[in-house]
């Protein structure tokens, strides 16, 4: 078994209600592995968007701007990308980092 690292988080109300909510249902044991499966579905989703940043939206940068394709561009089209995710997901801009 992997080492365990314990964390402490705060969580809004309904947030909490919810990881109680999953806990007493019996779809999972505890309240910690309600947030392993949360974590685990965010690191899905950014790898997925990760691939489609590199995938799709790179490429057409580049044939629409001639030039090295690595570096602070990319950084930038990663943090533009992530900064609209945020506003469709309705997350303001907490995150700003692929």
């Amino acid at each position: 078994m992997p080492q365990i690292m314990k964390r402490c988080v705060a969580l809004p109300p309904e947030q909490a209600h919810f990881v109680d909510a999953m806990v007493a249902s019996g779809a999972y044991e505890s309240s910690g592995a309600v947030m392993r499966a949360a974590l685990r579905a965010l690191q899905a989703r950014d790898a997925a968007m990760e691939r489609w940043v590199l995938a799709q939206v790179v490429p057409v940068l580049g044939a629409m701007h001639p030039g090295p394709a690595v570096g602070p561009a990319d950084d930038h089209l990663r943090a533009a990308v992530r900064r609209q995710e945020a506003v469709w997901l309705g997350e303001g801009n907490q995150r700003t980092k692929m």
